[in-house]
């Protein structure tokens, strides 16, 4: 039996980059997936690969910043399926702006994606989780929340906020069966890693010396997993040979 066989897994930014390698490795191992993009052409085509490999997948074009369609998304998906077992909040926007240059449109986009669209979409699957005496979050938050680089102020505050929120959320679940975790992921061999290199010529970590994705979804697959029910409210440094 598949390790993720009758589980549902929603993957927030599930297009492209990490969130499609996730979607792919759960859909592998017998999750359905619930697949959530903004972009519908990448979603589409990476839900194709999954189908044409024999996995079960459904896809939501849906911004995460929006409460009310999150929240009525999961709660057709609860309906279809019974339940909605493994979030993995992966969805996330960056810009690289100084504080001083930050302006409150850079801000507030960062802060409404990477940490209120965490909550929203874990606000929406909680309480079927808690009804199910069941669930799995990983948080993919960044090594930026604890190791600190120029131009990273909003992303920083938002990815760090969403550890604290972790830590928080786990002790409030703790004995319902719900693992919260997250990770602090380093730089990866991605799409989006690829073109700030082109318009950053000073980066120099050669991509293959990067973490590849992978390498990550077998830690983020590894949480999601009964395999570490006894790991609770754990942030986790995911950085391969790189802080």
């Amino acid at each position: 039996m598949s390790r993720f066989e009758g589980k549902v897994a929603l993957v927030t930014g599930a297009g492209q980059g990490l969130g499609a390698q996730y979607a792919k490795d759960f859909a592998a191992e017998g999750a359905q997936v619930i697949a959530i993009d903004m972009n519908p052409d990448t979603l589409e085509k990476m839900a194709g690969d999954i189908r044409q490999s024999g996995g079960k997948v459904d896809t939501y074009r849906l911004d995460i910043t929006d409460y009310d369609g999150v929240t009525k998304v999961v709660d057709e998906v609860a309906e279809n399926y019974g339940s909605v077992d493994i979030l993995i909040n992966n969805a996330a926007v960056h810009r690289a702006i100084r504080v001083a240059e930050t302006s409150k449109q850079d801000w507030d986009l960062q802060i409404n994606v990477d940490l209120n669209g965490s909550f929203y979409c874990t606000r929406a699957v909680l309480p079927h989780m808690l009804k199910n005496k069941y669930g799995k979050i990983v948080n993919i938050a960044s090594a930026s929340a604890k190791v600190f680089f120029p131009g990273f102020g909003a992303y920083a505050a938002a990815k760090g906020g969403l550890v604290s929120f972790t830590h928080t959320l786990q002790e409030e679940v703790k004995m319902d069966n719900i693992n919260v975790n997250a990770i602090y992921l380093g730089m990866t061999n991605t799409e989006y890693t690829r073109e700030r290199m082109e318009e950053h010529e000073s980066v120099t970590i050669k991509l293959e010396d990067m973490l590849q994705p992978p390498e990550v979804s077998k830690v983020v697959l590894w949480l999601s997993s009964d395999e570490a029910g006894p790991i609770k409210g754990a942030a986790i440094d995911v950085f391969g040979n790189h802080s």
